[in-house]
């Protein structure tokens, strides 16, 4: 469902949060729980069409976002279509970033993610910052304010690292939180192209960082357990060790084809691969790339060309969430 937010104030056909279904909400004590035994719920602020949760739910098996917001009518379709097909946790989906109101949430939810525009920050237009009218920061500030949530996972180009990062770390580290950040790139999870992103995740000081089995503090030592990785970190249930393995093996999408099926690689090749190119097309002409079509005039697929410029890479998020996560446990050991 679609909510429109023109006004801060909830038309009376709007249910309240408690009142939207397939929301899960609980109340604090509930929520403190869930975050002891590693289940997140989160806010989506600027959703796009979803890369940035699919990240999390990759890299957090147990994260569930219980409200998207996003403006951009064929990014929303597209939220809502991936809810339909069980691709992203049915939530509702707010439009407008300016509006939303996340005083509501407060004490529900344990994490805010968002890929606030890049425009005002990307080299390739003017690089207005502050004075760009796409500039969305103060807004999500407000929400990150209002919610008040333990993590902040937030993506942008790289051209934010020298124009306007160090604003945002400043007003996080204002509000409570410790700060990691990263260039990350499509390039290192396997991608054909490098697609470079800045990823920042902050964690609020006030709330203690535990190890991953949940039960004591991070400057509490365990012993190595079973395929722990190389410096020693304990595995979570369900994680790293022979009962994911069980769990992945039984998932069917992730099953072997059967002989003769077509088996496509997870990223398209790069164009200059042309041999695995041959390979593929052979198999599947369906998937020829329009570059190599004929030109009949009409614009088309102009809106998933933009959603894709926009887009995140999800195992690239994941990696990112990972990565600063670790960097965010060992600061506390």
């Amino acid at each position: 469902m679609v909510f429109k937010g023109r006004t801060s104030e909830r038309h009376p056909s709007v249910p309240s949060i408690q009142e939207m279904p397939g929301v899960a909400i609980h109340p604090n004590d509930r929520c403190r729980q869930d975050r002891l035994g590693g289940n997140l719920q989160g806010l989506a602020l600027c959703a796009g069409v979803g890369g940035l949760e699919l990240g999390l739910h990759v890299a957090e098996p147990g994260y569930r976002t219980v409200c998207y917001v996003e403006r951009e009518a064929f990014a929303a379709a597209c939220l809502v279509a991936r809810m339909a097909d069980a691709a992203l946790d049915q939530a509702p989906v707010w439009d407008d970033v300016a509006t939303f109101d996340g005083r509501p949430w407060r004490g529900k939810v344990h994490l805010v993610s968002g890929g606030y525009p890049c425009q005002p920050f990307s080299c390739a237009g003017q690089r207005r910052g502050k004075d760009d009218p796409r500039h969305l920061w103060p807004h999500i500030r407000r929400i990150v304010a209002e919610v008040d949530p333990e993590w902040c996972f937030f993506e942008n180009v790289e051209g934010h690292l020298d124009l306007g990062a160090a604003d945002v770390f400043q007003d996080l580290q204002g509000m409570g939180y410790a700060v990691k950040a990263g260039l990350f790139s499509a390039l290192e999870v396997g991608a054909s192209h490098l697609r470079r992103r800045l990823f920042i995740l902050a964690h609020a000081d006030k709330v203690p960082l535990l190890q991953p089995d949940g039960d004591r503090a991070v400057g509490c030592r365990h012993a190595p357990s079973e395929r722990s990785i190389a410096d020693g970190f304990p595995n979570r249930s369900g994680e790293r060790h022979s009962a994911m393995d069980a769990d992945l093996a039984a998932h069917s999408c992730l099953e072997r084809p059967a002989e003769g099926a077509t088996e496509l690689p997870l990223f398209a090749p790069a164009p200059f691969e042309l041999d695995v190119w041959t390979q593929v097309l052979d198999r599947r002409p369906d998937l020829q790339p329009e570059l190599f079509g004929l030109d009949h005039g009409v614009a088309d697929r102009l809106d998933r060309t933009d959603a894709a410029g926009n887009g995140v890479v999800s195992l690239a998020a994941a990696y990112a969430w990972r990565t600063l996560k670790t960097a965010h446990l060992n600061s506390w050991r």
